[in-house]
């Protein structure tokens, strides 16, 4: 799984290290990622119908290539704000019927007519929502949360940062917690071959994200950093910086979790992440890793 995958150099800052993670072989990725191909006018994501349904958004790919569609990636818009369950693959010029949940309890009113996406889940909310995901997957076939579990943990978000939000909105939690993830963001600039990092407390992995291309990583970094992120100004603790041999130990853990599941939501073949201690997915496209994200329980 990780037979090409090279391991940076760690940087390190207060309580964080992030280990960049790069590829032998660059691929150039045959997709457009979501963030991207919105901006370009490439893709269009609203609500499934006038009412809505919380669980589901309709997606309609314009572009003339599959459109990526990363988990945990939050859209903020329409009736609520809502994150990416699963990554998807959504083949060119198809409309997608896309499993979300909602991290906005308290709006059910239109704001605009389709979405944006502006920012991303922070690992805690992503592990437990995958863990659920893998559980009424097994259950019933569907890729959907415990939303009662997001909504709790959206929460937990907000009061950790202690960010006031009348619509309980996860989003509120990083616009108030703007000036403290600037520290954070001068700190870990990473290598333009990065493809994917590795996130870590100390002794412990919170989690990783991987592409198949520097180019999507290097699309999508400045939201993700920012969830990685968000938890760390209010932890006080300086810790050391997390060894070679614990982050090789993650990933070595990951490629033993993988297994592979019966058919993808969209393009591709995707893979259950399940371990001791770890849960994620993968998807995979013409033989390439599309995305790999996986999270510890410490995160």
């Amino acid at each position: 799984m990780f037979a090409e995958l090279c391991i940076g150099k760690a940087i390190h800052y207060r309580n964080l290290t992030v280990f960049p993670l790069s590829w032998a072989h660059p691929y150039e990725a045959p997709y457009v990622l979501l963030g991207t191909a919105i901006e370009a006018g490439q893709a269009v994501v609203e609500e499934v119908s006038e009412s809505g349904s919380v669980p589901n958004l309709a997606v309609t790919n314009k572009a003339d290539r599959p459109l990526l569609i990363p988990e945990g990636e939050i859209l903020i818009g329409a009736k609520q704000n809502r994150v990416v369950n699963v990554t998807v693959l959504v083949a060119a010029g198809v409309k997608f019927l896309m499993p979300v949940s909602c991290v906005e309890a308290g709006r059910w009113r239109y704001q605009s007519r389709h979405f944006e996406s502006k920012f991303h889940s922070p690992p805690s909310l992503r592990h437990k929502k995958l863990k659920a995901i893998h559980r009424n997957r097994s259950e019933s076939g569907i890729a959907a949360s415990d939303q009662g579990e997001v909504w709790d943990e959206v929460q937990a978000c907000l009061n950790k940062v202690d960010a006031r939000s009348e619509t309980s909105s996860l989003t509120d939690g990083f616009l108030a917690s703007e000036e403290r993830l600037k520290e954070y963001r001068h700190e870990f600039s990473l290598p333009a071959d990065a493809a994917g990092v590795l996130v870590a407390k100390g002794t412990k992995v919170i989690g990783m994200d991987l592409f198949d291309s520097p180019t999507t990583l290097q699309a999508i970094w400045h939201r993700l950093r920012d969830a990685y992120f968000f938890d760390a100004p209010g932890d006080n603790h300086k810790r050391r910086a997390t060894s070679r041999k614990t982050a090789l130990a993650f990933l070595d853990h990951v490629a033993a979790s993988a297994r592979p599941r019966q058919s993808a939501l969209g393009l591709g073949e995707e893979l259950e992440i399940a371990g001791e201690d770890l849960v994620g997915g993968a998807l995979t496209y013409s033989g390439h890793l599309c995305h790999v994200a996986a999270f510890s329980e410490s995160a």
